[in-house]
């Protein structure tokens, strides 16, 4: 019996039921081939016992592309050495210095993002990437896992496994009902017959007269089953938002908030949207049944009225009678540009950053993508000689830098309180997907807001992007409770 077939009786005879051929091959870091092929000597001695599983199971292994990541390390890794050293480093530099191709480098710019080990920041002209954290990736520990042996695809965690599989770093074939080992009495007897007697405990005595030298300790079984730790953790959804609110604040912005339950002035009529307007309808905003409110702003009052009636900065208006009456019903926020308003109605100085991320609500038919309620990244820019290209380029540093988007397109659209208005599209693991509106805010509602620079704004929607980088099919599961799923999660 040679060395292996040696380690491969002790391995067993530390376990109480059969071990999958992969299993062991795993544990004794071995060639899958030559485990079998030991193992029937063994059973020809009968020193173990072979029985084939009833289902069947799947092997993988690493490709090229994913051993090479194995020995050289990821781009991502690779890079985010690069920027560690310094803390900071503009993009093209960093990918020069980490020697990256072409293709790497999106991979990087994709992961190192995604797997929290740099964030992007804006600085005048150029895109800087800053260093956030050094923790082993989730890729990284699939490929310590797998390393260059073929194993069994339950040793990887469900997890591990999605993320090998979506990178394409894996090759995997259906093993046919594979062989599991136990080993026999004779097995047993062969062993202790081979070795010397073991110790498990080192006592005073042993270190006092040196016995401990000579003597054979017997191995802890790290691989014994224990009852698993429930450790707390954020819901995915809220730590997302909450990466969100970081990268916005590292890129200048200030963070606003305002009430769920709005004024129809604040909600409509500021931003010039006439009182006729279909988005006022039962259909598309909750109604409440609260007493009407009271809008304490006189003068904003009076320049939203006559925005309205007979238009102001070179607006005709709207060409109708306004009804105050209508402006003070209460309404649930439809929208978190209400917050945008709010800010824009305190005469902050410019240069402005702002936004908000919060609940609005809509009357919607509820399904797997619908809901009543939904969370809203809303964001303004006031500053002089801003422009619709910048409004696009803060779209795109959105989508790229915080999402992970792979390409984003952008498509002309309508809104009251925008123009020029524009739709964008982000590109999420090969889907597109609508991601919200955006536009430079109309003269008519900044001259009502007495704001003498260009605004951009965006409103985008929070939660379809979620479902896409958390990986979840149905929306409602992104605010779920469950426990069980939560901390499979």
């Amino acid at each position: 019996m040679n060395e292996l077939g040696h380690a491969i009786l002790e391995f067993l005879s530390r376990k109480d039921q059969p071990v999958p051929a992969p299993q062991i091959a795993f544990a004794l870091k071995a060639n899958a081939h030559s485990i079998m092929s030991i193992l029937e000597s063994l059973k020809q001695e009968g020193l173990v016992s072979l029985e084939s599983q009833a289902s069947r199971s799947k092997t993988v292994w690493l490709n090229a592309e994913g051993l090479s990541y194995y020995k050289d390390g990821t781009p991502e890794r690779r890079l985010a050495n690069i920027v560690r050293k310094q803390g900071k480093l503009e993009m093209e530099e960093a990918v020069q210095l980490a020697q990256l191709t072409p293709q790497e480098k999106q991979v990087a710019f994709k992961w190192s993002v995604q797997e929290g080990l740099l964030a992007f920041e804006k600085s005048e002209q150029k895109t800087l990437l800053r260093f956030k954290q050094d923790n082993r990736t989730l890729t990284e520990k699939a490929l310590d896992v797998v390393a260059e042996m073929r194993i069994d695809e339950k040793m990887l965690s469900s997890d591990q496994l999605q993320n090998l599989k979506h990178r394409k770093l894996l090759e995997e074939k259906e093993e046919p009902r594979p062989v599991s080992a136990s080993i026999t009495q004779d097995g047993r007897l062969t062993l202790q017959s081979s070795q010397p007697k073991m110790v498990s405990q080192l006592t005073p005595q042993m270190l006092r007269d040196g016995s401990w030298k000579k003597a054979s300790f017997r191995p802890y079984d790290l691989e014994t089953a224990v009852v698993p730790t429930q450790y707390g953790k954020k819901q995915p959804y809220l730590q997302l938002i909450r990466q969100i609110k970081e990268s916005l604040v590292s890129l200048g912005f200030q963070e606003a908030d305002g009430p769920l339950v709005e004024l129809e002035f604040w909600n409509m009529d500021v931003l010039f949207m006439p009182q006729d307007h279909p988005a006022r309808d039962i259909h598309d905003v909750f109604h409440t049944n609260l007493p009407a409110g009271t809008i304490a702003n006189k003068k904003l009052l009076s320049l939203v009225k006559k925005a309205h009636e007979f238009g102001i900065k070179g607006s005709k208006g709207w060409g109708y009678t306004w009804n105050e009456s209508l402006a003070r019903r209460i309404v649930l926020r439809s929208q978190t540009t209400t917050v945008s308003a709010r800010a824009l109605a305190k005469k902050l100085k410019p240069p402005l950053r702002v936004f908000s991320i919060g609940r609005v609500f809509r009357p919607d038919e509820i399904d797997w993508k619908h809901f009543i309620e939904f969370n809203q990244c809303e964001g303004i820019v006031a500053d002089e000689k801003l422009s619709f290209r910048e409004l696009l380029g803060y779209l795109k540093s959105f989508a790229v830098d915080i999402f992970g988007a792979e390409a984003v397109r952008f498509a002309p659209s309508y809104f009251p309180f925008t123009e020029p208005s524009v739709e964008m599209h982000a590109k999420i693991q090969d889907k597109w997907t609508e991601v919200g509106g955006a536009g430079m805010f109309r003269p008519e509602m900044l001259g009502a807001l007495e704001c003498d620079v260009p605004v951009l704004a965006w409103g985008l929607g929070l939660d379809r992007l979620a479902m896409k980088r958390l990986g979840v099919s149905d929306i409602r599961e992104l605010f779920s409770q469950d426990l069980n799923y939560l901390r499979g999660t």
